[in-house]
């Protein structure tokens, strides 16, 4: 897959990291400066958003900061132009009408994939209930692949949500088998923390640093 890497800071968490210092094909987009972000994606911070990743593409590698800003994959799964499935790595299934009116939520953005995207045609989830089983995601279409490190343990992880039992050699073994059968068009990693950016920040960035070495040899 492409090497393209963005980072979008919505918090200080990658100011404590250094997972990504050596990527030359890096674009850092800090956007801590947008209000109406936190969970909830108001229309005007949504716009602002959209546009400051117009040039950016889908596909490659993105991190996408805490779980309260997981809603971003959703801006990525809406420059796909082609038909695609979606597997994702979450303790939470993000599938919750939202609380109020119409608005993008970190906990619904799943649900308005599904409702506002024609070409998302499938939704495969690791971390939530029983497992799919890989030999049954179809090899027709490309995957994007979402990973919110919440669906790790605290070993693995610190993260601004509960948290789940898999380990990171568990998620490797998986990811293995997905890329080994099918096409990827692009990943997404969130699950960082926020709130206790500098506490979390040693086993953020070794996990971090673990999945972009794993992801950067995948063709």
């Amino acid at each position: 897959m492409k090497l393209n890497t963005t980072i979008l800071e919505m918090t200080d968490a990658y100011l404590h990291q250094s997972f990504y210092q050596s990527n030359e094909k890096l674009n850092i987009i800090d956007c801590r400066d947008i209000e109406g972000t936190r969970c909830y994606l108001d229309d005007v911070a949504k716009e602002e958003l959209i546009k400051r990743i117009s040039n950016e593409p889908a596909d490659g590698i993105h991190f996408i900061d805490s779980g309260n800003y997981h809603y971003l994959t959703l801006l990525w799964l809406s420059k796909i132009d082609v038909d695609f499935n979606l597997v994702l790595f979450d303790h939470h299934p993000d599938d919750q009408p939202p609380s109020f009116g119409m608005i993008t939520s970190c906990g619904g953005w799943v649900l308005e994939a599904k409702e506002t995207l024609p070409h998302l045609k499938n939704v495969y989830t690791f971390g939530v209930g029983d497992m799919p089983d890989i030999s049954d995601i179809p090899t027709d279409l490309p995957l994007y692949i979402s990973i919110d490190k919440d669906v790790l343990s605290t070993d693995y992880a610190i993260t601004d949500w509960d948290q789940g039992t898999m380990t990171l050699p568990e998620m490797k073994e998986i990811l293995e088998k997905i890329f080994s059968a099918h096409e990827i068009y692009g990943v997404d990693i969130c699950g960082d923390s926020g709130e206790m950016a500098e506490n979390g920040a040693p086993i953020n960035n070794q996990t971090n640093a673990t999945l972009f070495d794993f992801l950067s040899q995948k063709k």
